[in-house]
């Protein structure tokens, strides 16, 4: 595997996909995630992850791409999803991570486009998961969307990881790094739970 790039951040990634299908942050409907390693240059999931791999993935399942798509190193398919992620990291120099997934207490809320509060102190100060509008998954138009909501929350995702709902499909969320952008993922989760059952106690 000496031949693969950026091989620390690939097991990474490796290990960050294994988290997301074993903690039921994701499930065979998709996910995906990017790592912006270099200028112009990102470490992507390939397409499948979770339908054919159940996110058991290893590190040059990964693929490296430029800001246009192109294919620069590995062999894998290119995901549907990957423009969302480009879009992001190229133009927020502080955002280094994307995650896209389905995770298993956040997706009551994508199913009703319901925005998912802080009620924790581990997302105290990162705002609300908000909403975008309703958007066909795996189009331009979505990616364009999610892209519109980081700019317009641009001062709070300058300083802080964010989450945003695509409704009726699954959440996103960024990062400095892989670790801050994949804890936030959890920390939604645990809001989203406590929401959801705060009423039972």
């Amino acid at each position: 595997m000496s031949e693969y790039s950026w091989m620390d951040i690939r097991r990474e990634m490796a290990l960050t996909a294994r988290l997301m299908w074993d903690r039921r942050l994701t499930n065979a409907a998709g996910g995906n995630f990017a790592v912006r390693v270099d200028d112009n240059r990102i470490l992507i999931s390939p397409s499948m992850m979770s339908e054919e791999k159940h996110c058991q993935m290893a590190p040059e399942d990964f693929l490296v791409i430029d800001y246009d798509q192109n294919l620069l190193e590995g062999t894998g398919k290119l995901s549907r999803e990957s423009l969302m992620h480009i879009l992001i990291l190229k133009n927020f120099k502080e955002i280094g991570c994307t995650i896209h997934a389905h995770p298993f207490y956040c997706m009551p809320f994508v199913t009703q486009a319901k925005p998912i509060p802080n009620v924790t102190e581990a997302t105290m100060g990162r705002g609300y998961v908000g909403c975008i509008k309703y958007t066909k998954a795996y189009t331009e138009e979505l990616s364009q969307n999610i892209y519109r909501y980081f700019e317009e929350h641009r001062e709070l995702a300058e300083r802080k990881p964010i989450g945003v709902i695509m409704p009726l499909h699954g959440v996103v969320v960024s990062g400095e790094n892989i670790y801050k952008a994949y804890s936030m993922l959890e920390r939604i989760e645990c809001d989203a739970y406590c929401v959801t059952v705060q009423n039972q106690i």
